[in-house]
């Protein structure tokens, strides 16, 4: 995962991208210049990298409290498409599957049993048996129908993986964004960045994403985040208790806070300053031994 500011200058992926050092990754010259290119065509974004994909999100900024997020994906050709929804059909497989990414995005993983697409993907009814649709009907539930499932493909199992890294790992340091009075988020352009000693603790970073415990959401709700900037969920409070460590490089400037429930993710800061972010190299696959592992 490569993120930057909402304002992010995809130039600055050649400097920015120097903090996964510190987990001995990075991205090629080749790279560099092919993503810094792709990533003029879309705006207001950051991108991913799991293993021969990358993806980018753009973040639309006028929304209600939280920017809403859109994935998009790319292979070896650098030409991004939008990153399907999650298939939740087979959700419950998806944590299961421990080989790593082919690159190959329209690999079968899962394939639908012979007979339960139905004749021709015709619509079915909740007893399996074909049934007329209507082209007025607004909705499924005005037709009451089930849709005929589809096979999952490794580009399924790519929009989940991204999605739960987005969900469980991004994160920022505390006082790097802001809520405007109208309920909008923005980088606060004031943030002058986190001391040492405060970049060093855990507590001093939190998710980004909407928040989602209660304490959290009865603080925004009462109008206090406005004048406060911790009103997002802080990492301390993710389980299992343990899944994060906080480093320093050799140049004590420079803080790292890495996740263990998903090898090869970190928010980086560098102590002082404005500069700040999130990176993920790995092969997305997440750690479900962690919990006996602590």
């Amino acid at each position: 995962i490569y993120n930057c500011r909402f304002d992010m200058d995809p130039y600055r992926l050649s400097t920015d991208i120097k903090f996964a050092n510190q987990i001995a990754q990075t991205l090629n010259i080749d790279e560099r210049m092919k993503l810094q290119i792709a990533l003029q065509k879309i705006n207001d974004s950051e991108s991913i990298t799991v293993k021969d994909y990358y993806i980018a999100l753009g973040l639309q900024l006028n929304v209600y409290e939280f920017p809403k997020k859109k994935f998009y994906w790319s292979s070896n050709d650098f030409v991004f498409k939008e990153l399907p929804e999650i298939n939740l059909e087979y959700k419950s497989q998806v944590d299961g599957f421990r080989a790593p990414f082919k690159g190959q995005h329209d690999d079968i993983l899962i394939a639908v049993p012979e007979g339960d697409g139905g004749q021709d993907n015709a619509a079915q009814d909740n007893d399996g048996q074909p049934v007329d649709v209507d082209p007025l009907a607004e909705t499924d539930q005005d037709l009451d129908i089930k849709k005929p499932p589809k096979p999952f493909t490794e580009l399924d199992r790519l929009a989940y993986v991204v999605r739960s890294i987005d969900q469980d790992c991004t994160a920022l340091p505390v006082g790097a964004l802001k809520l405007t009075p109208t309920h909008q988020l923005r980088y606060n352009e004031t943030f002058k960045g986190l001391s040492m000693t405060e970049a060093l603790k855990l507590q001093n970073y939190q998710h980004f994403k909407p928040a989602a415990t209660e304490e959290k959401l009865e603080f925004i709700s009462r109008g206090e985040a406005v004048f406060a900037y911790d009103f997002l969920d802080p990492l301390t409070t993710d389980l299992p208790k343990g899944c994060w460590s906080v480093h320093t490089d050799s140049s004590k400037t420079e803080i790292t806070v890495r996740s263990l429930l998903w090898p090869g993710y970190l928010t980086y800061h560098r102590a002082n300053s404005n500069i700040f972010g999130f990176v993920y190299f790995g092969d997305g696959i997440k750690n479900i031994d962690l919990p006996f592992l602590l």
